[in-house]
C-alpha cells in the first residue's frame, strides 16, 4: 500500500502573500514595482493587488520572498547602526555546525560562531528549564518595527528548519516567540512560518523537548551543499520532510566504519532511535530497503577507498577494517559487489593512476569519492544526558 508523501510545496502561493510583503518594503522607502522588475517576473504589483493574478508559483515568491527580507533586514540593522549579516555567513555557520554530533554540540557551536559577528548577528543561547530547552535569539531590534518582525521570524525559523534538518525530524514546538507587538497579517504570518507568533514576549525564543538535544546529526556534507541552494530563503517547503530513514542508517554505518568500529546491529539501531527491531525493520520496509543491502553498500564504498592506489593495507587488513570474519569472505563480498577480485580491483587502479585523460581522471575521482564524504562525517554517539529541574541559560 503506498502513502502519499508527506509535506510536499504547494505548486501555488496566494497573490496576497507577496503584496504584503511588497507594501512592507513599500513602507520602508522601497520600489516594490522596481523589485518585481529587477526579478524579470511576469506580473506587476498592479496584477497582484487588482485580482488579475490570483496565484503565483513557489518559486517566484521565493524569490520576492528572499529580496524583500533581505532589504528588511538591512533596514532593521541599520535601525541599531549594524551591518548586516550576509547569506555566505548564514552558509559559513551551516558548515560550522555539519560535523556536530548531536544537536546540543549544533547549537553550542552556533552560538560561538555567532558570537565572533561582533553584534550583526543574533545573540544566541540555550536554555535548560526541567523538561524543556528554550532555544534564545535576541537582537535588540525595536518593537515597533514591521521589519524586525519579519527579519527576526526568518531568523527564528531559519534555526528550528536547519536544527530539524540536521536531526532529520521536526522539532515540536508551539510556536515563536518575539519581543514584538503585534503587526502585520496574522494569516500571512502563519502561512509563512507554519507556527502561531506569540507577540510581546521576553525576547525572541522557541521551546521544544530537551530529549531532543541527544539526538545525533544525521546529514552529510554533500546533502548540506544541496540545501544551501535555497535555504533559507525557501520557507514553502520543509526540509525535514525529505528525510529518508534509510539514509540516516546508511549515515550511521558509514560513520562506524570510518572509525574502524564494527557494523551496528539491528538492536543497536533500533535503540539509537528509541524504537523496537520490529519497527526499525518496518520502517525500512516502507521505504523498500533492507538493512543487508544498505550495509553492503557501505561496506563496498569503503572498500573502493581502502584499495585505493597509496592505501597499503594488506588485503586481510581491508577485511578487518570491514568487519568480515576471515580475507576469504571479504574477497567473496568483493566479487560480488564489483564483479572482480579485490587484488585485479586495485590492480587496475594502479595501471590507470599514471595515464593522463579521462581514464586517469576517472579511476582518481573514483578512489578520492569515499574519501570527501568520510571527511565530513559527524559522528553517530547519542550520550546519554540528565537534566534536573533547574532552569540553565549556556550563553
Amino acid at each position: 500500500m503506498s502513502h502519499p508523501a508527506p509535506n510536499k510545496s504547494p505548486r501555488a502561493v496566494p497573490a496576497d502573500f507577496p503584496l504584503a510583503l511588497l507594501r512592507d518594503i513599500a513602507a520602508i522607502g522601497e520600489d516594490p514595482a522596481a523589485i518585481l522588475a529587477r526579478l524579470r517576473l511576469p506580473f506587476t504589483v498592479d496584477d497582484l493587488g487588482g485580482g488579475r493574478v490570483r496565484l503565483i508559483s513557489d518559486e517566484h515568491f521565493m524569490a520576492i520572498y528572499r529580496t524583500c527580507v533581505t532589504l528588511l533586514s538591512n533596514h532593521a540593522n541599520r535601525e541599531r547602526n549594524l551591518p548586516p549579516m550576509s547569506k555566505d555567513e548564514v552558509d559559513m555557520l551551516c558548515y560550522c555546525v555539519i560535523n556536530c554530533e548531536t544537536l546540543e554540540a549544533v547549537i553550542q557551536r552556533a552560538v560561538r560562531f555567532c558570537a565572533m559577528l561582533g553584534g550583526r548577528a543574533a545573540e544566541l543561547s540555550l536554555e535548560i528549564q526541567d523538561q524543556d530547552a528554550i532555544f534564545h535569539m535576541d537582537t535588540l531590534r525595536l518593537p515597533r518595527s514591521t521589519s524586525g518582525l519579519l527579519a527576526d521570524l526568518t531568523g527564528l525559523s531559519f534555526y528550528h528548519r536547519l536544527f530539524s534538518w540536521l536531526i532529520g525530524e521536526t522539532l515540536t514546538i508551539a510556536g515563536y516567540a518575539v519581543t514584538y507587538e503585534h503587526r502585520g497579517n496574522t494569516e500571512t504570518l502563519l502561512r509563512l512560518f507554519h507556527h502561531p507568533i506569540l507577540y510581546q514576549q521576553r525576547g525572541n525564543h522557541f521551546r521544544f523537548p530537551a530529549r531532543y538535544l541527544a539526538k545525533p546529526v544525521v546529514r552529510s556534507y554533500q546533502r548540506l551543499l544541496e540545501l544551501l541552494r535555497l535555504f533559507p530563503f525557501d520557507l514553502m517547503r520543509d526540509p525535514s520532510g525529505e528525510f529518508r530513514f534509510a539514509e540516516t542508517i546508511e549515515h550511521l554505518i558509514n560513520t562506524q566504519l570510518a572509525r574502524g568500529e564494527p557494523v551496528p546491529t539491528v538492536a543497536q539501531l533500533a535503540s539509537a532511535f528509541n524504537i523496537s527491531s520490529a519497527t526499525f525493520r518496518r520502517r525500512l520496509a516502507d521505504e523498500s530497503v533492507s538493512l543487508r543491502d544498505i550495509k553492503e553498500g557501505c561496506r563496498h564504498r569503503l572498500a573502493t577507498e581502502l584499495l585505493a592506489p597509496g592505501s597499503r593495507l594488506k588485503i586481510a587488513e581491508v577485511a578487518n577494517r570491514l568487519g568480515f570474519g576471515d580475507a576469504r569472505a571479504f574477497r567473496r563480498a568483493f566479487v560480488q559487489w564489483a564483479g572482480r577480485s579485490p587484488d585485479a580491483y586495485r590492480a587496475e587502479l594502479a595501471q590507470a593512476k599514471p595515464r593522463t585523460g579521462s581514464a586517469g581522471a576517472l579511476a582518481a575521482s573514483t578512489s578520492d569519492a569515499p574519501r570527501q564524504r568520510s571527511n565530513h562525517m559527524p559522528s553517530p554517539v547519542i550520550p546519554a544526558t540528565s537534566r534536573g529541574s533547574s532552569s540553565k541559560r549556556y550563553p
